[in-house]
């Protein structure tokens, strides 16, 4: 691989060569991570971002996939969100990096494909409203770096 400054050019080299793995499409709205809440009974989270993992869980299935744990995985995740009734934004409420938490952490708990998900070495990530016609949901892609 040859060294370049463009960070966009380094990224896609490091992408050539994956092979798909799985991809995963969680059919009903996305909600990004809340923040966890701390109290004496322990650690927790709240409200529909508690909802999605569970949803989440229960909608994938533990596998074999073939991922080794020691392996480096690039994974490609979207949240494709309802458009509110009203909003000045182009783009669906909530920072990219919570609405990824959820699918990662929902897979990482739920199949026992990778030990932890910190094996993603590679991660593209993006939210969008869902175009006309379009049902709301998360896809997330999981590749095996080349």
């Amino acid at each position: 691989m040859t060294r370049t400054s463009d960070p966009l050019a380094r990224l896609i080299e490091a992408a050539r060569g994956a092979t798909l793995v799985a991809s995963l499409d969680f059919p009903f709205e996305p909600a990004p991570a809340s923040r966890p809440r701390v109290s004496k009974w322990g650690t927790y989270f709240s409200g529909a971002y508690k909802t999605w993992r569970e949803t989440a869980a229960a909608h994938l299935a533990p596998g074999a996939t073939g991922l080794e744990a020691d392996e480096p995985l690039l994974v490609v995740h979207e949240s494709i969100c309802k458009r509110p009734k009203t909003t000045k934004k182009k783009w669906p409420k909530g920072d990219v990096d919570n609405h990824v938490k959820g699918p990662l952490d929902a897979i990482t708990k739920a199949t026992g494909w990778w030990t932890d998900d910190d094996q993603i070495v590679l991660l593209l990530t993006a939210k969008r409203f869902a175009a006309p016609g379009e049902e709301p949901h998360t896809a997330v892609s999981i590749y095996r770096c080349g």
